[in-house]
């Protein structure tokens, strides 16, 4: 299953009448036709649709240039992903978390100019924050009292390099206390990341990519990443940490959302907290 996303066309209309979201969904999304026209009135938005490889539209949101969510303080030189949606008859089989991870290179492609991207989530949907975190997005800000209810704030650097058929998978064979996730592309270990459990963190000892894979921001994805494959493989674990020796990896964690923890001196410690 491929997907691929483009800007919408005018023979794209009659294929959206169709397009249906049930009840729940609607009230933290919009279907496209009620959003349609306004995005193609103003220059600053650009309407999207997400094409199945048979041709079908699955999919649809809408990029909006300058936007500023009520209650957050954002740059004007932002990008924003909004009223996006997979319609209701293809849900369940993927297509949600092909658009997340391809959703990074997309917008660098056609929004070269902004380095920006955000995008709000229903505070309580939890399956949504795993998606946009596997695809790199990390979660700045929580509203407790947004228009609709608790919500969430998240942000990806369009600056960054990334790698959108990445996977972070536990590999089963790693004896306790000892972890190993493996970095699988296209259906190759390009590269894993150990480490041991203490309690309830997970401290990271080596990440470690194949010569061929490296050059191709693995690692950065991979640590991006990281925080979701500890919530589904690893549940008592609320706490990953890193001792971080190369400046370089220190780059790769902090832009990871890794801080130093209030109660160490030790200026090479990380840590980022995965339950919240």
């Amino acid at each position: 299953m491929d997907i691929s996303i483009r800007k919408y066309k005018e023979t794209d209309r009659d294929a959206l009448v169709d397009y249906k979201l049930n009840e729940q969904q609607q009230i933290y999304s919009s279907l496209p036709l009620d959003v349609l026209d306004d995005a193609l009135k103003d220059e600053n938005r650009t309407a999207n649709i997400v094409v199945a490889d048979d041709g079908k539209i699955v999919g649809f949101f809408v990029l909006h240039k300058h936007y500023q969510h009520e209650g957050y303080d954002t740059p004007h030189e932002v990008v924003y992903v909004r009223s996006l949606s997979i319609n209701e008859q293809y849900q369940g089989n993927g297509y949600g978390t092909k658009v997340a991870q391809y959703l990074p290179v997309y917008v660098q492609e056609n929004f070269s100019q902004f380095d920006h991207l955000y995008l709000v989530v229903d505070g309580e949907n939890q399956g949504a924050w795993n998606l946009y975190e596997r695809a790199g997005f990390l979660h700045t800000a929580t509203k407790e009292d947004g228009p609709i209810g608790k919500e969430r704030l998240y942000y990806l650097d369009l600056a960054r390099s990334y790698v959108p058929n990445l996977k972070v998978v536990l590999d089963e064979e790693a004896e306790s206390p000892n972890v190993q996730f493996n970095l699988v592309l296209d259906d190759l270990v390009a590269g894993h990341i150990d480490g041991e459990i203490t309690e309830k963190k997970l401290l990271i000892n080596n990440i470690f990519v194949e010569e061929e894979f490296r050059e191709r921001g693995i690692a950065e994805s991979a640590v991006r990443q990281l925080g979701t494959a500890v919530r589904k493989y690893l549940k008592t674990v609320d706490t990953v940490e890193v001792f971080v020796s190369e400046s370089e990896l220190t780059d790769i964690f902090t832009r990871a959302g890794f801080v130093h923890p209030h109660d160490t001196s030790e200026e090479n410690h990380y840590q980022k907290l995965v339950r919240y």
